[in-house]
């Protein structure tokens, strides 16, 4: 199993695990996402660290009891219920009728998802230990005689529910940013850091590649997404004008303009372990 250590800290030796495939997975938008995160957290430490015995047996050992606000709210247990919305976000709205539509729209999405899990035979959970129960009963995760593994490759919510192809697209494309995240930050660092956020660089696909040290598949990836967000806009000939990127060879050169001040007012990377 891949993991990224997360910087939360257990009471036990060494911080929590996360599986590398979580978000990527598509289960954080059908499932109590911010909970469903922890018993992956769970999950994932039990099977690094080889603890022994029930969940109950592995949250005790990571916490000597202690949980805190680990499980969403403070003193929080297995036994909680399962919270679909995030009330904190609440916070962040001004108007009243903001909050309410917060708070309607989170209500449809819980339907939903609840409808969707029935509909596939699974069961919907309303406590914390019974959602961990249902995403062992999806294969996220696995217990055998108290010995905790998941699989290297985690499977995904399009496989068991059933899902519209809207759905399904978006699925697709969150994976495929997270599985190509590395190398656009590795494109992204050396833009950045290594030529200082430049208005414009004259290079091509195979040099971007080379600089970047990833392949220029991830190099066309990386700048379809720069595009795509109005991040950059590439230019070529004499008069310069606008070309399109699938329009060009890996050794063809054109002028790489970039918005920094766009780019940084927003987008966020997340880098992974």
């Amino acid at each position: 199993m891949s993991v990224d250590q997360d910087t939360s800290q257990g009471r036990g030796d060494g911080d929590l695990s996360m599986h590398n495939g979580w978000f990527a997975s598509g289960w954080p938008h059908y499932l109590p996402q911010h909970q469903a995160m922890m018993v992956c957290m769970l999950f994932g430490t039990a099977t690094v660290r080889g603890l022994r015995g029930s969940l109950d047996d592995v949250t005790q050992q990571l916490f000597n009891g202690e949980r805190g606000a680990f499980f969403g709210r403070h003193g929080g247990t297995l036994d909680s219920p399962v919270a679909w919305m995030d009330d904190e976000e609440l916070d962040y709205l001004e108007s009243d009728e903001e909050k309410n539509q917060f708070c309607a729209d989170a209500a449809e999405h819980q339907a939903r998802c609840e409808g969707l899990l029935r509909a596939a035979g699974v069961e919907v959970p309303t406590t914390i230990r019974e959602l961990a129960d249902t995403m062992l009963s999806l294969g996220i995760a696995t217990a055998q005689d108290g010995v905790w593994s998941m699989p290297d490759s985690l499977p995904g919510p399009e496989a068991v529910l059933g899902l519209t192809d809207a759905e399904r697209d978006k699925i697709v494309n969150t994976r495929r940013t997270w599985e190509r995240g590395p190398a656009e930050s590795a494109v992204l660092t050396y833009l950045t850091d290594d030529l200082g956020q430049p208005d414009e660089v004259f290079t091509s696909v195979d040099r971007l590649a080379r600089a970047s040290k990833v392949c220029e598949d991830d190099i066309r990836y990386a700048l379809g997404r720069m595009i795509e967000e109005n991040d950059a806009r590439l230019e070529r000939g004499t008069p310069r004008s606008q070309v399109n990127l699938d329009d060009l060879e890996n050794h063809e050169r054109f002028h790489l303009v970039a918005d920094w001040q766009h780019f940084n007012d927003n987008r966020i990377i997340i880098g992974r372990g």
